[in-house]
């Protein structure tokens, strides 16, 4: 009998969500929007999904392993192109961080309620994830974080904004952190949304590329509000010493020629990402005031979705169950660690105005006459 290493026996896989096929067959609906995977309303860029389609000519040939995509975003970052590495996905770079900075019996460090894959990529490369609590509203402790530092901690993984709350830690809560712990641990900034972060939150969210630390690795992915989600582009970007591992370590024609095509192509469409930002802006807005004025309990998000914390288990499974019923497709977020919550992208403004008539029907059916809460 062959079996794998012993280790992955305690590796649960990645569950995605139900497809809008699978919930308009098993509710009988006609139309569903799919709300869970805080995914681009606007879909992609025009002139990136050209250049994908102008680089499909070229499928029978090998690509450069993204080359061509390192040397723009090096100008776009004003870095050289040997502090980024670029991958299939922001999510391939966590696993493969862990394989190469981790071994058996080392801990990375992180907090509960954060990106589920972290846990699998740190099982996955047999080593033991270690966790710390949320703040009470719903953002890492960075002090928590630092306290909790061992010998034998040597990675540390920050979402920010952190998904699924969708909230982030200010410049000085980073600076203070990466002057506290030991310069010999790695810790990954996981920065899937940063342009929406940078429009909600200009003032306090962190230039993390500025700081300047060489043990801080910076990811970024196209999947969000470049609107690539499919194509699978991530980039990791840092200090040239630790990229290098990266680089040598990853498999060498990733990723695809036109998704690195149609990710450069994004990149000079700000146009695009800028109407994106907007759109989410408004749409984050209104979900916010809307739960707010039922009575719900929601983080402070400055990315594109919201979380409700129903309190309790039941309430959080019968809200997305009503919400399907009613054609959305929300997250539950027990695979999160956050048995009691719920997380809604922002859509479109037809999808966002629809949304809130559905929950303010609901809060009325549900909890009864709104009443008021406190946005965290």
């Amino acid at each position: 009998m062959i079996v794998a290493n012993p280790h992955l026996m305690n590796v649960a896989s990645y569950k995605p969500g139900a497809t809008p096929e699978q919930i308009r067959f098993q509710y009988g609906l006609d139309h569903v929007e799919k709300l869970a995977s805080n995914e681009n309303p606007l879909g992609s860029s025009p002139r990136a999904m050209r250049a994908a389609l102008d680089e499909m000519s070229l499928a029978h040939r090998y690509n450069d392993g993204g080359l061509a995509l390192r040397s723009r975003l090096a100008e776009w970052h004003n870095v050289d192109a040997s502090a980024i590495s670029v991958h299939n996905g922001s999510d391939a770079i966590i696993h493969q961080i862990m394989r190469v900075f981790l071994l058996p019996g080392e801990t990375a460090l992180s907090s509960h309620g954060t990106f589920i894959s972290f846990d699998l990529a740190v099982r996955g490369a047999g080593a033991d994830p270690q966790y710390v609590p949320l703040t009470s509203d719903y953002r890492f402790d960075v002090r928590a974080l630092a306290n909790a530092v061992t010998d034998q901690t040597k990675v540390i993984y920050i979402a920010n904004p952190n998904n699924p709350t969708g909230t982030h830690i200010t410049r000085e809560e980073l600076v203070w952190f990466m002057d506290t712990i030991p310069g010999d641990r790695l810790v990954v900034l996981d920065e899937a949304y940063v342009e929406y972060a940078l429009h909600q939150a200009p003032h306090t969210f962190p230039d993390a590329l500025a700081l300047g630390y060489s043990n801080l690795l910076c990811l970024r992915t196209f999947s969000k509000a470049y609107g690539l989600a499919a194509l699978r582009i991530g980039y990791a970007i840092g200090h040239p010493d630790v990229v290098q591992w990266l680089i040598s370590t990853k498999l060498p024609f990733d990723p695809s020629g036109p998704g690195c095509a149609a990710a450069v192509a994004a990149l000079d469409d700000q146009q695009f990402v800028n109407e994106t930002t907007e759109l989410n802006a408004k749409g984050l807005a209104l979900l916010l005031q809307t739960l707010n004025e039922c009575g719900y309990t929601t983080s402070r998000s400055i990315a594109n979705f919201v979380m409700i914390d129903l309190e309790e288990q039941e309430a959080a499974s019968a809200l997305h169950v009503h919400l399907l019923h009613q054609g959305f497709i929300a997250r539950l977020l027990a695979g999160f660690g956050l048995p009691t919550c719920v997380r809604i992208s922002t859509g479109t403004h037809e999808q966002n105005v629809r949304l809130t008539e559905v929950l303010r029907a609901y809060a009325h059916e549900a909890i009864g006459a709104p009443s008021q809460t406190m946005i965290l």
